[in-house]
């Protein structure tokens, strides 16, 4: 009986022993699928922007501040600075000089890397400005946008590390009509995130 006892108790451990393993498994494996849902929740985080230049984590929440900074500084240039009235005709075309503070085209690509690449800061520039005696110039001609950006939502298209693209989604005044679907090209620049899409294919 001593040994019949003996065995009987060694079956049920073995058979404890082995129901517990598929229980410390799930355990390890719930631990597993918990992970992904927390980093989840901390790319959809808030996050609190007080200067849209210097943004060093990029998701829906800080996307529209650095849109707004990036759509100030496109129209600033655009509207030529605080140009005067100061111009040339070149070509059959008026001109005017832009502003000091953005007189060069180095001073010019120093105020819109604040927020955008360089490269598409450098398109955009290329595009629409002149040197003409050492200053600055562009069209004499003004440019404007309806579109509420500062309201706009943003949806993750795709991310790597250090590139993202998000669709945005901008209403018009009242509602009238739309809203306006953009996808825009973010890179990270050093520690910042920078817009990669070139303004006048954003505003």
């Amino acid at each position: 009986m001593k040994l019949n006892q003996r065995i009987g108790l060694a079956l049920t451990a073995g058979l404890l022993g082995i129901s517990l393993v598929p229980i410390t498994t799930g355990a390890a494996a719930s631990e597993t699928v918990d992970k992904p849902v927390q980093v989840l929740a901390q790319t959809t985080e808030k996050v609190v922007v007080t200067d849209p230049t210097v943004i060093t984590r990029l998701n829906n929440t800080s996307v529209t501040p650095l849109i707004v900074e990036a759509e100030k500084r496109f129209f600033y240039a655009m509207g030529g600075g605080t140009a005067s009235e100061e111009g040339f005709e070149l070509n059959g075309q008026q001109y005017r000089y832009v502003s000091d503070d953005i007189g060069t085209r180095a001073k010019l690509m120093d105020y819109l890397k604040q927020v955008y690449t360089e490269k598409a800061a450098a398109y955009f520039v290329d595009k629409y400005f002149i040197t003409h005696d050492g200053r600055l110039a562009q069209l004499n001609a003004d440019a404007g946008n309806i579109l509420e950006y500062n309201k706009a939502t943003a949806k993750m298209l795709s991310m790597t590390a250090t590139q993202r693209v998000y669709k945005l989604s901008v209403p018009y005044p009242e509602h009238n009509q739309g809203p306006k679907y953009i996808v825009v090209k973010f890179e990270k620049v050093g520690d910042f995130w920078r817009v990669g899409t070139a303004p006048h294919a954003i505003f």
